[in-house]
């Protein structure tokens, strides 16, 4: 089974992801960002990433202190002010824990099959992630 989120800014099922902050490791972060946005408590199988991807997008940001919300609105709901650059590292996580909701990020989550899970995905970079934790877990 995968677990995938719907996120709350753009509306549409990804896989979790997000910033590494100040002293964490890419690893660490990608537990925590597990945790915040699904709200699974992982541990990663392999620290060989399964796959990196690298992408532009643009986004109108929030650079309020009053916010951890770093975008104040994706492109889908008119924000265009700044092309921002991200590189994303995915890595195979097991459930430790599932603590039962998803984060402020999500608006919803999902746990299904690999085709269940493959039709939501909203990116073919992430349904090719899928593919290939799919993969390793055979």
């Amino acid at each position: 089974m995968f677990l995938i989120g719907k996120h709350s800014g753009y509306h549409k099922w990804v896989l979790p992801k997000g910033l590494v902050e100040k002293g964490e490791s890419l690893t660490e972060a990608a537990v925590r960002e597990v945790e915040e946005e699904v709200g699974v408590v992982a541990k990663i199988v392999d620290e060989s990433p399964i796959k990196i991807i690298e992408y532009y997008y643009f986004a109108d940001l929030d650079t309020s202190e009053e916010t951890t919300r770093r975008v104040k609105s994706y492109q889908e709901d008119g924000g265009t002010k700044t092309r921002i650059h991200k590189q994303v590292i995915f890595y195979l996580m097991e459930v430790v824990e599932d603590l039962g909701k998803e984060g402020w990020e999500m608006e919803g989550r999902k746990w299904g099959n690999y085709d269940e899970v493959m039709k939501l995905l909203a990116f073919e970079t992430e349904r090719e992630v899928l593919e290939q934790a799919n993969q390793m877990c055979l």
